[in-house]
Parts: C-alpha cells; sequence; structure tokens
C-alpha cells in the first residue's frame, strides 16, 4: 500500500514538472514573438509602411508574455491611432454595407455610405498625412468594390421595379426613380453618364406609362398624370423634357382624330385640358397655337351658320366650343337672331302636329327686343315680346271664336304707338265680306277695341275708321268709328262723291261729282274748259291753270258763251275743289 502511494506521488511530480515545463517553453516562444513583433514593428516605422507597422505593434501590445518595451510600442500605436481607426471603421462600414444590400434596406446603405464618404473626406485630403494610408487600406479591403457592388445589386433591383410596374399597370410606387437619383454618381461613371443613362431609362418608362394611358382613353388621368410626374422630377432637380414631347405628340394626334371625326367637343376639352398643362410644362408650344386657330375657325364656321339661317346646327357648335372659352354670349345672340327671324319660338310649344297660324313679328318696337303674334287652331290669339332684360312675357285672347276662320292677323301700324301694338283681325262672315276685330296689347292683357262684320274696311291717317256697309248702323253706307276710350264706336256716314265722265255733268244737278277735265285757258274766278267734245264753265274761288285738272264741284246751270264767234249754250260748274292731273 505504501509503495503504490510512493508511486502515485512520483508520477504527480513527474506530470507537474512536465506541465511547468511547457508552460515555461511556450511563455518563453511568447516571449521570443512579442520581441520579434516588436524589431518587425519597429523596423517597418523606420521604413515609413505606416500600415504594416501598426499592425505589428498592435500584435505585439496585444501579446502579454511579457512586458517589452510597453512605453515605445503605447506611444506608436497613439500615434498610428488615425490608422488604426482607418481600418476599424473601413471594415465596420463594408460590413453594413454587405448587411443593409443583404436585407435590401437602401436607406441604411445610403446612411453608411454617407458615413463612408465622411470618413474619407476626414483622411483622404489631397496631401494630407494619412491621404495615402487610406487609399492603401480602402483598396487591401476592396471597400470600393463592395461599395460598387452594393449600389449595382440595389440599381439592378430598381429596374426591375421599373419593369413590374410597366407589366402590372400599376404606378402607385415610383420610388424606384429618386433612389436611383440617388446613387451617387461616381456609381455611374460620371454625373454626365449618370443623367444619360437614367435618362434613357426615364424616358422609355415614363413614355409607355403615358401612352398606356391614352390607350385606355383615359385623357383626364393622362394629364394629371403628366403634371405630377414633371413636379416629381422637378423637386428632384431632374429634367424630363420627354414628358411634355410624348403628351405633346399622343394629344396632337388626338386633336387630329377629333376634328376628323367632327367631335368638336371632345377637341375643345382636349384642346383646353393641353392648354392649361402647355402654360405650365410647355409655354409656347406650337400645338397649342394650333389649337387655338382651330377653334377661332370653328367659331368663325358657327357664325357663318347662324348668318345663313342655321341656328341650332350653330348654336350646338357654339355649345361644343365651350369646353375650350365661353360662348355663352354667342350663344345668346344666335337665340336672339333665332327669335327674330322666328319669333313663334317666344310662344308656348306646340302639341306635336298643331302649330301656329299669321306668325309675324319683329325686333326692337313696342318696348320689345323681340315680338311676335300668332293664332292658333282654335282662333287664340297671341302676342309674345322679349324686353331687354330678355324676360318673355305672352298673352293671349280667345275673343274669336271657333266657328270663325281667321284669314289674316297683323300688327295695324297706323293704330299702334311706341309702346302699344293694335292688332288686326280679318276672319270669315256669314253676313258680310269679313269680320274685323281690332285688339290692343296692353301690359297684362290684350284687349278687344273693334269688333265689326263689313265689306271692307280703311283706316285713316287720324285713327278713324271708314267701314264700308258694316251690319248694323251704316248698314249700305260708309260707316266712320271714332274711338270713344278703350272702344270703336259707331259715329256716322260719309258722304261719297261719285267719279263722273264730264260729258255727263248735266245729268247730276246740284249734285256734288268728281271729274277729269282740260282747262283751256288760265282765268281768276271762271274759266272754261274742254269735258269730252264739250265746253264747260268753271267758277269758283281759285285761280285756274291751263291743263288737266281734277274738279270736285255742282253742275248748277246753263249759260251762253262765244267759243270762236260761235254762241254755245254749257253747263257752269261751281267748283270746291281742283287737282292737278297727270291724266291726259
Amino acid at each position: 500500500m505504501m509503495i503504490r502511494r510512493l508511486v502515485s506521488l512520483q508520477s504527480l511530480l513527474l506530470a507537474s514538472c512536465a506541465v511547468m515545463l511547457i508552460l515555461i517553453g511556450l511563455k518563453g516562444y511568447g516571449i521570443s514573438q512579442k520581441m520579434a513583433w516588436f524589431d518587425e514593428a519597429e523596423r517597418l516605422y523606420a521604413e515609413k509602411d505606416l500600415i504594416q507597422a501598426e499592425t505589428w505593434y498592435l500584435k505585439a501590445r496585444n501579446n502579454t508574455s511579457i512586458d517589452y518595451r510597453e512605453d515605445i510600442i503605447s506611444a506608436r500605436l497613439k500615434e498610428l491611432a488615425p490608422i488604426t481607426d482607418m481600418k476599424r471603421q473601413l471594415a465596420e462600414l463594408s460590413s453594413q454595407g454587405a448587411k443593409a444590400t443583404s436585407k435590401g434596406d437602401f436607406d441604411k446603405l445610403m446612411d453608411v455610405y454617407a458615413k463612408l464618404s465622411l470618413l474619407r473626406n476626414t483622411y483622404y485630403t489631397g496631401n494630407g498625412p494619412y491621404s495615402e494610408n487610406y487609399r492603401e487600406i480602402s483598396k487591401s479591403n476592396n471597400v470600393s468594390e463592395k461599395f460598387v457592388s452594393y449600389f449595382a445589386q440595389f440599381k439592378d433591383r430598381f429596374y426591375a421595379d421599373m419593369d413590374h410596374n410597366l407589366d402590372t399597370g400599376d404606378y402607385s410606387n415610383e420610388s424606384f426613380k429618386w433612389n436611383l437619383l440617388r446613387i451617387p454618381s461616381n456609381f455611374y461613371g460620371d454625373s454626365s453618364k449618370q443623367i444619360s443613362e437614367l435618362s434613357a431609362k426615364f424616358k422609355t418608362y415614363d413614355a409607355r406609362r403615358i401612352k398606356a394611358t391614352a390607350s385606355k382613353g383615359l385623357y383626364d388621368t393622362l394629364f394629371a398624370e403628366a403634371k405630377d410626374m414633371l413636379d416629381a422630377y422637378k423637386s428632384h432637380q431632374f429634367e424630363a423634357p420627354w414628358i411634355t414631347s410624348t403628351t405633346k405628340e399622343l394629344i396632337g394626334s388626338l386633336l387630329e382624330y377629333d376634328l376628323k371625326e367632327e367631335n368638336y367637343a371632345a377637341f375643345a376639352k382636349h384642346a383646353k385640358q393641353y392648354k392649361e398643362f402647355a402654360n405650365q410644362a410647355d409655354p409656347g408650344s406650337s400645338l397649342t397655337e394650333y389649337a387655338e386657330g382651330q377653334i377661332a375657325r370653328l367659331m368663325k364656321k358657327a357664325k357663318k351658320m347662324a348668318a345663313q339661317g342655321e341656328y341650332q346646327e350653330a348654336i350646338n357648335l357654339y355649345n361644343a366650343l365651350s369646353g375650350y372659352q365661353d360662348t355663352g354670349e354667342a350663344v345668346d345672340q344666335v337665340k336672339l337672331a333665332w327669335m327674330a327671324a322666328e319669333p313663334s319660338q317666344l310662344l308656348p310649344i306646340r302639341s306635336e302636329g298643331d302649330s301656329y297660324q299669321h306668325v309675324s313679328g319683329g325686333t326692337d318696337a313696342y318696348g320689345s327686343k323681340i315680338y311676335v303674334t300668332a293664332a292658333d287652331e282654335t282662333n287664340r290669339i297671341y302676342f309674345g315680346r322679349m324686353n331687354a332684360q330678355e324676360q318673355v312675357q305672352v298673352l293671349s285672347n280667345t275673343d274669336i271664336t271657333s266657328n270663325a276662320t281667321i284669314r289674316q292677323l297683323s300688327i295695324e301700324r297706323k293704330l299702334s304707338n311706341k309702346e302699344t301694338p293694335v292688332l288686326l283681325v280679318e276672319a270669315d262672315s256669314a253676313s258680310r265680306n269679313a269680320l274685323y276685330a281690332l285688339f290692343e296689347v296692353q301690359d297684362d292683357r290684350i284687349e278687344l277695341i273693334l269688333w265689326v262684320e263689313a265689306d271692307n274696311l280703311t283706316i285713316n291717317p287720324d285713327g278713324s275708321l271708314l267701314v264700308e256697309n258694316p251690319a248694323g248702323s251704316g248698314e249700305g253706307q260708309i260707316a266712320i268709328y271714332e274711338r270713344s276710350g278703350s272702344y270703336y264706336e259707331f259715329t256716322g256716314v260719309k258722304t261719297v262723291i261719285p267719279e263722273i265722265a264730264p260729258e255727263d255733268i248735266a245729268q247730276y244737278p246740284q249734285k256734288k261729282v268728281r271729274f277729269t277735265c282740260t282747262i283751256s285757258a288760265p282765268g281768276e274766278f271762271e274759266t272754261t274748259a274742254w269735258a269730252g267734245d264739250n265746253y264747260i264753265v268753271l267758277t269758283g274761288d281759285f285761280q285756274f291753270s291751263e291743263g288737266p285738272a281734277v274738279i270736285t264741284g255742282t253742275f248748277v246751270e246753263y249759260k251762253d258763251i262765244m267759243i270762236n264767234e260761235d254762241l254755245l249754250n254749257v253747263p257752269v260748274v261751281q267748283v270746291d275743289s281742283v287737282e292737278p292731273s297727270t291724266l291726259p
């Protein structure tokens, strides 16, 4: 037992010695390494290879086998601290860039790149003390190649997003555009190459998008999208002239198509939309000038239509063009011209198959801008008028029953005044040639002022009426009607002076007659005249002139006179009036 214990203790001691020897060997090796590393660092430092020297100084510092020249190592590392910092940060930023790329976090990559740029600007400063060190460290770590790869991957992703939008027709997210613009220009080569590459990509993408919208006929959307695109590019300080050129090309074709199809409302709408777009996006566009020229041409066409009496066509065209400019005044003018030409439009619309008869009217009279009078199939008479404020008033009267047929309805201007028209109606009569009725158009009604059946009606300059053979008072004679208050009344009959042949004068003793003769010689108070083949004596308070004359007078007696030494017994006429005559 005792022997076993001695053997075990001996083995333990041997093992411990072996371990000690190993540890002493390792420490000796570490001490040797540290000293060698320090020497190598010093050599490199002396050769100005500071980057490698910093590496060996760090290794020597981290070797704790022995405290050896620690003060020099610490001083050297303090001096070379910027190189240590560059190495550390470049490694960290490269790692962070790789991580952001793998996660598709472009904003993070841009943040990392901003830090990298800050680091570079800190140490890589032209002739600065660490510029060359920074370049070597960056190159040895392939920093530039790594970030070129990172941004290239994102660029490919953004181009893929662009194609995806075109394939799906979903343009709700176009952030890839602005991300492509955020990629630093040096990753495209330079700023010129960046603009060239992205302009080509954006132009293809935007043109396909705009054309796709146009192909669906969504022109309201097209203009809105084009404006939004331009605004977006502007906010990112990027020129995109293809937006205006593509829009101009598409709308130019559309306007030509609208004109070809004579779809003037669509033309006006699209022209107005383009004008509003171009005023901001493309001032002075030739397409705007073209559209304005076509609008002017169509406005002239509408005006010509109205002048030719094509009123509805003119109104339709003006209304179609209202999408481009205000045509309300032009439409109102056509409507007024139409009403003036066809004033029955002022009257109530008739049922299908019915129409107004005896329509007449005019403009700028009786206090009206337009006026009209007419009758319908029931003999209701109408008077319509439009005032200066374009307010329409229609009055009617039903005094003439439907049993009588109206032959004529007109405005009797001799009886009308500036403000109040008088209507004359001639209708069938069972007992005379016609029924004559006069109606005065007052402010609020049409008032009957004459109703008479007669063979004829004549209006005197003084406003009185001569009614031939009226039914009732004055029957068989020419009756005189004069207005008394609001109505015309019978006031008497007219004496009729018969027209006779002058040689028949002796047949009308003591009766006033009218005849034509030729005065043979001038004379005062009395002269002779030829009456057919005979002579007559004219006497009266007149200065008679030689030649043809119309005489009104009365045969009073015979008288002997000498003519060429012949004694003739001739009639004597007491003259009431004498008028020159054009008759031979």
